[in-house]
């Protein structure tokens, strides 16, 4: 009985895998009577041991699809990382648009409560509908409200949209490094994800570098009733990286991990398939063995077992059951939040999103106002004691015609961008440094111990007192906080099964964004009183944020699902 059991596997197995050599072999066997098709033949005796949904993660072995899956998710990073340097950039330039101490905060502020009200939805979005779906949608609102926004006839007009554009960022920032850990096995995960992450800094060189060439040259090209100055023509520049990730990632597949998630077992198997296929053209040492995975390998939605705890996100696109009332909708759509303060959850939840919250509050608040605290030392002003020495007849809160002045003279002084490309290219270098150690470390004590050192590094800014020493430690302070920021992402990525994974990446992000408002409404308000005070309590957030960190679960080199 077992032997007939196990051919009829092997038929079964060569039916739905559509060989013919087998079937014609297990035919062959039924017409010589050595299997009795009799009342043993029962549904359970077609059961398999199927693939987990780890183990199909596990079979994809690392190739040239991983590597463009990378760069592309890279490029994702390098839109938004440019996105939120430009806002920073345009404060100081925009000088036709009458931006002074009282209204300067509300650039980067609107783009940062954009990407906060809306980070949560797209994150629940890329679990219902795919995260490729999502980020495509996410790169075409960045690349329609940056072109848009160089030719704002008012700063009114330059802050919503800058409020639209944070929307779009809001969706890319938690979705990306979902989509692009989900492509690759264990082994592979935490470097390919941090390599994704720290595209980031790209994004930075290539605002600083752009605003270096672009602003600090007398440029006027007339076009209709708006005159392209440096600053507009530097934002029109600054949507050519959000365009090029939008066309890169329409020709990437959808997540396996999510497809096989969704019951989607033919559309899995087709991209396993062209993973396979692309893979097999590069020569590596996986490059020749031959695709394995067969339909019936794969789980179904009854052998996922998922826990009772999870809602299925499946149930979101099944209309076939019922058309629900909206009210039933939303209520499906706001259970997987609920989900994540449920008694499994709620621990890890309160924790990661404390941390996420301290750390987005000093890190945000400090870096979007780095240019403006290069400007105070170029300006003859400096940080002593409590508060702001000012050497020269400029001040921080000197009147409109004065402000409009020293605006004038930061498009012009080339010393103000090229600080700022020194911490961007110290951000990439000290990236480049712990990545390779991510998976041998562990996410949790390099967080914690670059957290620390990011803490002494802002405290550090405020004991020193002259430019060349607030540049060195400002370098650190980008370089350490990039690299303990690529962590943190790779690490909350981790924290969560795939169902849960995108949203719980939003709503964290979300409470991340909240905290770099409050950072940077913070830093901004209190600088015009002295900048002992916002340095302390920046450096304060920044150290409770690496000790919370300890307390969290480490996810190197353990199963995510």
């Amino acid at each position: 009985m077992g032997s007939n059991n196990f051919e009829i596997q092997k038929l079964s197995a060569a039916i739905e895998s559509d060989n013919e050599t087998e079937f014609s072999d297990c035919t062959n066997l039924l017409i010589e009577g050595k299997l009795s098709m009799t009342n043993e033949y029962t549904e359970e005796s077609t059961h398999y041991k199927r693939l987990t949904v780890d183990d199909i993660a596990e079979s994809l072995n690392c190739g040239l699809f991983q590597f463009t899956c990378s760069v592309v998710c890279g490029l994702c990073f390098t839109a938004e990382g440019l996105i939120i340097q430009s806002s920073s950039i345009i404060v100081m330039s925009a000088c036709d648009l009458n931006i002074n101490a009282d209204n300067r905060i509300w650039l980067s502020m609107s783009l940062l409560i954009g990407i906060a009200v809306s980070s949560a939805f797209w994150g629940r979005l890329g679990d219902s509908y795919g995260r490729r779906k999502v980020l495509l949608l996410a790169l075409s609102m960045n690349v329609v409200f940056t072109f848009s926004s160089a030719f704002s006839f008012s700063y009114e007009m330059l802050v919503v949209m800058a409020f639209f554009n944070g929307l779009g960022c809001g969706g890319v920032l938690p979705v990306t490094l979902t989509y692009a850990i989900e492509f690759f096995p264990r082994k592979y995960r935490g470097m390919a994800a941090s390599s994704s992450n720290a595209y980031w800094c790209f994004g930075n060189i290539y605002a600083a570098l752009m605003a270096l060439l672009i602003i600090t040259q007398s440029v006027a090209i007339s076009v209709g009733q708006v005159t392209l100055t440096g600053w507009r023509i530097f934002l029109i520049v600054c949507a050519i990286p959000p365009l090029i990730a939008l066309i890169s990632l329409s020709l990437m597949p959808n997540s396996p991990r999510f497809l096989i998630k969704q019951g989607k077992r033919e559309k899995t198997l087709k991209v396993l398939r062209a993973i396979h296929r692309i893979n097999s053209q590069c020569r590596t040492q996986h490059g020749n063995q031959p695709f394995c995975i067969k339909l019936s390998d794969l789980p179904t939605i009854d052998d996922l077992h998922l826990s009772d705890d999870v809602d299925d996100v499946n149930d979101d696109n099944d209309i076939s059951k019922n058309i629900d009332s909206c009210y039933s909708k939303l209520q499906r759509f706001l259970r997987q939040y609920a989900i994540l303060y449920s008694r499994k959850w709620r621990k890890q939840t309160l924790m990661i999103t404390v941390i996420w919250f301290l750390y987005c509050f000093c890190t945000n608040g400090l870096w979007l106002w780095l240019p403006t605290f290069f400007s105070l030392y170029t300006h003859g002003q400096k940080c002593q004691g409590p508060s702001i020495s000012i050497n020269s007849s400029h001040s921080m809160n000197t009147p409109a015609l004065n402000q409009s002045s020293i605006c004038i003279a930061n498009t012009h002084d080339t010393s103000i961008y090229r600080d700022l490309l020194l911490t961007t290219f110290a951000t990439l270098i000290i990236e480049a440094t712990f990545i390779p150690v991510i998976n041998v470390s562990g996410r949790r004590l390099l967080f914690s111990g670059l957290a620390l050192a990011t803490s002494i590094s802002i405290f550090s800014i405020w004991l020193t007192n002259t430019s060349t020493g607030v540049l060195v430690f400002s370098c650190l302070f980008t370089g350490l906080s990039g690299a303990a920021w690529t962590i943190l992402n790779v690490w909350t990525s981790e924290l969560y099964p795939t169902q849960l994974r995108s949203t719980s990446n939003g709503y964290i992000n979300f409470c991340g964004r909240i905290g770099a408002v409050i950072g940077t409404m913070t830093f901004g308000l209190l600088l015009g009183l002295g900048c002992k005070l916002p340095i302390i309590i920046m450096g304060t957030a920044c150290f409770i944020a690496a000790s919370l960190a300890l307390f969290l679960s480490d996810t190197t080199k353990v199963e995510i699902n």
